[in-house]
């Protein structure tokens, strides 16, 4: 499992240089990990439209913009060949051993083609005032949400797939952004994840839960 992950992480890389090199207003240094997935219907119920909480684990509040493709639910955004909606996120251990946050999102085809949630939006993570940019990571086990984000799914259809972040630190929130890898000038979803207190499991992602406020 942890030779597989570190080969998906090795492909986020590899996608995020290719976005990069056709659009400079997609972060550099990261991209949808390469996997593959089963399931084919979503089963997680979504966030009650209008709340700034996510139905689980915390809150992701303060959304920047409200323009054009954001829906009454701030924790969605429609984009023009998808809609994705961060539905929860939690703390565990990472396939090194290290403190990652697994973000968990709905992401339903609106496009006329075959599309997966890899291809076509990228998440990215910060944290800090500098806004650094958290790496990658993958799963210490299996977890088909997070091989679900290359799966192709028809039109009209819907999956729940899963990232991985590396924190530097469990005391300062995440910053959130997921970003349109087909049209740069789509705004961003973007979302504050507050994770001090957040309990951390060893190898597998804790119980969602409120942090502490």
């Amino acid at each position: 499992m942890k030779k597989s992950g570190v080969l998906l992480a090795t492909c986020f890389l590899g996608l995020t240089i290719t976005a990069c090199s056709s659009t400079s207003s997609i972060p550099a240094g990261s991209a949808g990990p390469m996997g593959s997935g089963s399931g084919s219907s979503v089963t997680r119920p979504a966030a009650p439209a209008g709340s700034a909480e996510l139905p689980s684990p915390g809150s992701a509040v303060q959304p920047t913009g409200s323009g054009s493709g954001f829906s009454a639910d701030p924790n969605s955004r429609e984009y023009r060949d998808c809609t994705v909606t961060v539905l929860d996120y939690t703390l565990c251990t990472d396939h090194d051993g290290e403190t990652a946050v697994r973000v968990s999102f709905r992401f339903k085809n609106n496009s006329p083609v075959p599309a997966s949630f890899g291809t076509t939006v990228i998440p990215n993570a910060f944290q800090g005032t500098s806004r650094d940019m958290l790496r990658f990571s993958a799963p210490a086990r299996d977890d088909a949400e997070y091989s679900a984000q290359l799966r192709l799914l028809d039109p009209g259809e819907s999956v729940i797939c899963a990232a991985y972040f590396k924190l530097l630190t469990e005391q300062l929130p995440v910053e959130l952004e997921v970003r349109d890898l087909r049209d740069s000038s789509a705004e961003a979803l973007s979302r504050r994840l507050e994770i001090a207190g957040m309990p951390v499991e060893d190898g597998e992602a804790s119980e969602p839960q409120l942090p502490v406020s």
